[in-house]
């Protein structure tokens, strides 16, 4: 296949947003004995308020009573897990030390149907990555004419299928095997809207010196903050889980693949199968399938691409269900991939999956104020002082630990766009539990005006139905169980607005910077280079 003439440097040149730690530069110090304290106040907290709650006296209406352990009993595990795993923060040498030689490097952009101007910067960008003998091939599944004229013209290869089949992972597939003869012993692997800088490979092919590492995984980060808070409330969650959670993982060993922004070695990912072709979540099946073989993912937290996070509710809540349902089906209809993986790394998978199931804690959360104030059916048999002395020192510390291992990326928004889009993780149970599959389909790269009722009507209810059991506990006097209840119920209320607000200021802000005209055309949804939120070059 021919490697084509370079691009222009100017044309590919990519910068990143200043929301990552690692682009913004090195944290503020953070005190990490002031961080442990912290984090024991939390476990002595939680115990303090898990022996107050487990008591028998404790009681009320048992139905709603096992609903409220079972949601506090799971958070508890997360809010562990999550300090275990920050604590470990693990921070890889940045290693600038090339691999011997030149190494040849296959670059895997997939498409479907995603606007050219998205995947031209991107397939830009990829062939202007320094440090090896790059050939970069964009494997198009929507066997688009004007995609072969656009990969001729950047003199890149071209690679469509007739059939199909296995989405994302066929296509990855399908190209692993037509580059088989010739295919250089390193791949990487771009979603179309994830454009890496020219020194991706400089700092991930290093680690591949040991023999072991058989995936280089990179983070996320979105280059269109500019577009709105809902955006910028997506990229703090992805901050998060790129930030502190896969450095706690890589400290761990248990790092997984994340789908895009990795670097991979052929013969590795070939001897277990290639990508699995029945899994909304190949990535993390391929990763557990390695680490089975005794072969590693590891993390190396440099912003090294940068993509284009959702732009409308609509994106943001189908990009969440679909990696909720590949998740939990994980979690429940695949026991046998468990079985082979070392304890560390089964803990890490079990919180990566378990943690779609939060929106059904919230869901609970969120339904027992409403439940007491409309019949009186209280879940907690005691009085209100008795829950506020337990439970306020928990919930102080959580936020306190949230605060100092996110650094500060976490914010109100990001919190508050999760609780209005809690209804995502039930619904995804239920196909993950039924063997409903959803069909694979890349996250729409233009955000629209307007909010769906489809996704407005299943969370509004809750505050409805509060407001309307507030006014009605109310009327006749407020007992302390009420106030109680209604304190907790407004508190969620407002987290729930709080996110539809986000979302509707975001589609307030596309709808008066788009014309007709410019809604219509895919060229608006590429931020230029010089364009994105508070760059910084990296070199």
């Amino acid at each position: 296949m021919p490697a084509g003439p370079r691009p222009d440097e100017s044309a590919s040149k990519v910068s990143v947003p200043a929301l990552t730690p690692a682009a913004a530069g090195p944290p503020a110090p953070v005190n990490r004995w002031v961080t442990a304290i912290w984090v024991v106040f939390g476990v002595a907290s939680l115990v303090y308020y898990l022996q107050w709650l487990l008591q028998p006296e404790r009681v009320g209406v048992a139905p709603l009573y096992a609903l409220l352990v079972a949601a506090d009993l799971f958070n508890a595990f997360h809010a562990l897990s999550f300090w275990a795993t920050c604590v470990r923060d693990r921070r890889r040498e940045r290693s600038c030390e090339p691999l011997p030689g030149k190494p040849r490097v296959d670059v895997f952009v997939p498409t479907v149907d995603e606007p050219l101007p998205i995947l031209e910067r991107t397939l830009r960008a990829a062939r202007a990555m320094r440090g090896a003998q790059v050939r970069v091939v964009v494997l198009d599944d929507g066997s688009r004419p004007a995609v072969r004229q656009l990969a001729e013209r950047l003199g890149i290869d071209y690679l469509a299928r007739r059939e199909r089949w296995g989405a994302k992972a066929g296509n990855l597939n399908t190209a692993l095997a037509a580059t088989a003869d010739d295919g250089a012993p390193l791949f990487c692997v771009f979603d179309c809207d994830h454009a890496p800088l020219p020194n991706f490979l400089e700092r991930t092919l290093p680690q591949f010196d040991d023999p072991t590492v058989a995936i280089v995984q990179t983070p996320q980060v979105y280059g269109n903050l500019h577009s709105g808070p809902l955006t910028a409330a997506a990229a703090e969650q992805q901050a998060l889980f790129f930030g502190p959670i896969m450095r706690g993982r890589d400290a761990y060993g248990a790092s997984f693949c994340c789908g895009t922004n990795f670097v991979a070695r052929r013969d590795a990912v070939m001897a277990v199968g290639g990508f699995p072709e029945d899994s909304l979540t190949e990535d993390i099946v391929l990763s557990t399938r390695l680490q089975a073989r005794g072969l590693r993912t590891v993390y190396v937290d440099e912003p090294l691409a940068v993509g284009l996070g959702p732009e409308d509710l609509a994106s943001y809540c189908s990009q969440q269900l679909r990696w909720a349902t590949g998740c939990l089906e994980l979690l429940v209809r695949r026991p046998g991939l468990w079985r082979s993986l070392p304890r560390q790394v089964r803990w890490q998978l079990l919180i990566a999956t378990s943690y779609w199931l939060t929106g059904c804690t919230v869901a609970v959360y969120l339904t027992l104020p409403v439940l007491r104030l409309a019949f009186g059916w209280q879940a907690i048999g005691d009085d209100a002082a008795g829950f506020f002395t337990h439970f306020v020192p928990y919930f102080v510390t959580c936020v306190v630990n949230l605060g100092r291992l996110s650094e500060g990326i976490y914010t109100f928004r990001a919190l508050a766009l999760s609780w209005a889009t809690c209804w995502i993780h039930p619904l995804a149970l239920a196909r993950a539990l039924v063997g409903r599959r959803l069909q694979f389909r890349v996250t729409p790269k233009e955000g629209h005006a307007g909010l769906p009722l489809r996704l407005v009507a299943p969370v509004v209810v809750w505050p409805t139905a509060f407001l309307a059991a507030a006014v009605y506990a109310c009327a006749g006097g407020v007992t302390p169980g009420e106030l109680n209840n209604v304190a907790f119920g407004a508190v969620g209320s407002a987290l729930v607005l709080a996110g539809l607000a986000i979302a509707w200021r975001q589609s307030r802000a596309l709808a008066r910077s788009r014309s007709p005209e410019q809604a219509a055309s895919p060229a608006t949804a590429v931020p230029a280079a010089s364009e994105l939120a508070a760059t910084a070059a990296v070199d």
